[in-house]
Order: C-alpha cells, then sequence, then structure tokens
C-alpha cells in the first residue's frame, strides 16, 4: 500500500476535496469520500481522529468509534477500518494506521492553509 492514498484539493467553491491517487481504486475513493464527507473543515475532528491513531500506535485501547455523515470509523492498533453508514450491505474497507495516519496530515495541512489564504484555490500534496 502506498503511504497516503488520496490527495487533498481546495474546490473553487472553496471546500476541501478529496481525490483517490491513481492506481488505488477503491480504497483510495472510499478514503477520499471519509475526508471529505465527515471531516470536511473540521480541524477538531480531524485532530481527534489523528489522536486516536497515536494512541493506536502506541497499542491503546481503542476508542468505541464513530459514525460521521456517510462513514462509520474504527481504528485500532491492527489499522482503521471504514465503512459506508448509508449503503446497506457495504463492504468495509481497511487501511494501515500509516495510510490513515499520512491521509489526515495532508488533509489537515490542508485545513491550515485554507484558513492562512485568502488566495486563489491550491491544489495540496
Amino acid at each position: 500500500m502506498m503511504p497516503n492514498p488520496v490527495s487533498v484539493h481546495r474546490h473553487p467553491a472553496g471546500f476541501l476535496e478529496g481525490r483517490a491517487r491513481p492506481g488505488t481504486g477503491r480504497h483510495g475513493e472510499i478514503l477520499a469520500s471519509f475526508l471529505q464527507s465527515d471531516v470536511q473543515s473540521d480541524i477538531e475532528t480531524a485532530r481527534m481522529l489523528l489522536a486516536e491513531i497515536i494512541a493506536a500506535e502506541r497499542g491503546e485501547t481503542p476508542q468505541a468509534g464513530g459514525v460521521g455523515n456517510a462513514f462509520s470509523i474504527t481504528i485500532s492498533p491492527e489499522g482503521a477500518v471504514i465503512r459506508n453508514a448509508v449503503v446497506e450491505g457495504a463492504v468495509p474497507e481497511h487501511y494501515s494506521l500509516a495510510e490513515l495516519r499520512a491521509a489526515l496530515e495532508s488533509w489537515i495541512a490542508a485545513i491550515e492553509r485554507g484558513r492562512r489564504s485568502t488566495g486563489p484555490p491550491t491544489n495540496f500534496p
């Protein structure tokens, strides 16, 4: 697996848009959709998820997981599972902690840049 299966872009309308990196297929699409629909530009939610990943990397007991706008997520020392909570029978997608951490760190950086920037839309790595 690649370390970060998504890229982050600021849409001309101002919101963050997650995109699957080429070659990541459904794996990248699910994570991009989760970030865009459930995390959005909420820095507190993004930081809370990052803190859960860090705790899981230390082997701490996982939190109870949660359900957002369209997805549920569970983070444990074994990795993370994201499942579409709207589509009945949706197949869960599994991620390494490193993948989820890299995606969240990029997402947080994009949120922070957006708060500092008053210029035109920008693409973030």
